[in-house]
């Protein structure tokens, strides 16, 4: 059988859509469904979606619909090829978890239901009582294997360092969370892992390891009539029809969701902070300072008076969200004040050479036989605040901000998820100095999905994603940002006065003309 062509963009097709009851009754309500959404979040473990239903069939004859049936759901993309080209739960059922609404008219049942995925629910009924040793990373794939029987693709990325975890009846899902704000990437360094689900599989990575992996494709605002080239992902090598091609690649619709707010941002600790880590062991204290833009690192070799940055995530020359300007006399930026303290604890185990050190400055005998692994080292992990908790607050801080965040509406692609990258590029108000190539300097660039809506609407025939995506830096400096040995200040022009109570309710205000 001849494979179906894409023919126009968005479109798609209901394989099996079948609604099996909480007894076990299965039926098929493909052509009851008209509409599937889809929510994927890089900040939610588990997919949530919704089903519209129209019932002239009469569902309500194989039981009332109480918000504890199951999902069968296939949905297919005309000519992509592999697992990317279909949205397949026939296997790993969706639970459905709620009547969201069900209404008559004119003899016509209308119902929608509420949808996530198994794990979610398996997670709230299991409690984990026992010990687990291991690095984060494989603590996670035995919570997702071994007690939630899940059989999904896992994209798992390794932490660094042993931990012991004694819990007590916690949910998988809520260990996995609390494993995810302190794991330390192997590969990358870095702090900033999320645990979530997408229609690929579950994910417990860092943000580092996101934008490690490059864009997967380029939107564009286009004039009518403009041509764009053969973007990646759009055709599978093959060359496909120009308005197809164009419109595929087109941002349908978009909107800023805002730009910086100093005054949210530093009092939160996106830009400085302080942590005072207390040992509880030694009983002394370490006070670690985080700093914006030293984040950024220098490009080595290559330190000027603009003071280039490389992107923290992905390692490309890219400048900060925020002007680095200096903005008084002592030549500080907006980063080298502190705004937030944070106070944590801290663990540490000291490792000796000889058991007989080892055992004199921490353990006792018994308990060095059971920790060392027979090589007279502790094998787990001191738990070191410093080294992950404010650059994952800041971190998270500036990608939950609406700082270079933007709502995009485009034609539905089921090779894109959240936690990819796209690149978008905006149309400036005006052609200027700062943007020569007509591209919006601010919104320009690689973005991360933070979260993606796909919307199967069978009415209007269309296959469309509402995606949110956020940027962690910019491609040009602000202007302002090298002063030399200036800076920007309020500067008044007179000196103030100070005005005693007789003057407060004087009929004539005493100022100079």
């Amino acid at each position: 059988m001849e494979e179906q062509k894409l023919s126009e963009a968005g479109q798609f097709n209901f394989e099996v859509v079948n609604l099996i009851t909480s007894e076990g009754t299965l039926t098929p309500v493909t052509d009851l469904t008209q509409q599937i959404e889809i929510y994927e979040d890089i900040q939610s473990n588990s997919i949530t979606g919704y089903i519209f239903l129209q019932d002239t069939m009469g569902l309500t004859n194989i039981g009332p619909i109480i918000g504890q049936e199951y999902l069968q759901i296939l949905i297919t993309t005309p000519s992509l090829k592999g697992k990317k080209s279909k949205v397949d739960f026939t296997e790993n059922l969706l639970h459905v978890t709620g009547v969201v609404s069900q209404t008559e008219v004119n003899n016509v049942t209308f119902t929608t239901l509420e949808f996530t995925t198994s794990e979610l629910i398996h997670s709230k009924r299991k409690r984990i009582n026992r010990p687990l040793e291991g690095e984060y990373s494989s603590l996670v794939t035995t919570l997702l294997k071994s007690d939630l029987s899940c059989k999904k693709d896992l994209y798992i990325e390794t932490s660094v360092g042993a931990k012991y975890v004694s819990p007590h009846n916690r949910t998988p899902f809520n260990m996995i969370a609390q494993f995810a704000k302190q794991a330390v990437s192997k590969e990358h360094g870095s702090p900033t892992y999320h645990f979530y689900e997408n229609t690929r599989g579950f994910h417990f990575r860092s943000l580092e390891s996101m934008y490690a992996e490059g864009s997967k494709y380029t939107y564009a605002v286009v004039e009518p009539g403009a041509k764009t080239g053969k973007e990646p992902g759009l055709s599978d090598g093959k060359v496909m029809d120009e308005k197809l091609t164009r419109d595929l690649a087109t941002i349908q619709g978009y909107s800023i969701l805002g730009r910086g707010n100093f005054m949210e941002a530093a009092p939160s600790g996106a830009l400085s902070s302080t942590l005072t880590s207390h040992n509880i062991f030694h009983k002394n204290y370490t006070v670690t300072s985080f700093n914006y833009f030293d984040d950024f690192e220098p490009e080595p070799g290559k330190i000027d008076n603009k003071r280039k940055m490389i992107n923290f995530f992905s390692g490309e020359k890219d400048n900060p969200l925020y002007s680095h300007a200096f903005v008084d006399k002592e030549e500080r930026r907006i980063s080298d004040f502190t705004y937030t303290t944070f106070l944590a604890p801290d663990t540490e185990i000291r490792t000796k050479d000889s058991e007989a050190d080892f055992n004199s400055t921490v353990l006792k005998s018994s308990q060095f036989d059971r920790w060392s692994n027979g090589k007279k080292k502790y094998v787990f992990d001191q738990r070191k605040s410093s080294s992950w908790l404010q650059r994952r607050k800041a971190n998270l801080l500036n990608l939950n901000s609406t700082s270079g965040a933007l709502n995009i509406q485009v034609f539905g692609n089921t090779a894109l998820n959240c936690g990819d990258l796209v690149t978008i590029n905006l149309p400036e108000a005006s052609h200027n100095e700062t943007s020569p190539d007509g591209l919006n300097r601010f919104y320009r660039g690689v973005h991360l999905i933070k979260q993606l809506q796909h919307s199967f609407d069978k009415a209007a025939g269309k296959h469309t994603m509402n995606l949110i995506i956020s940027k962690d830096s910019v491609k040009q400096l602000f202007e302002g940002d090298d002063f030399g040995d200036g800076f920007i200040e309020t500067k008044p022009i007179k000196d103030g006065k100070t005005y005693n109570e007789e003057q407060f309710y004087s009929q004539t205000p005493d100022y100079d003309e």
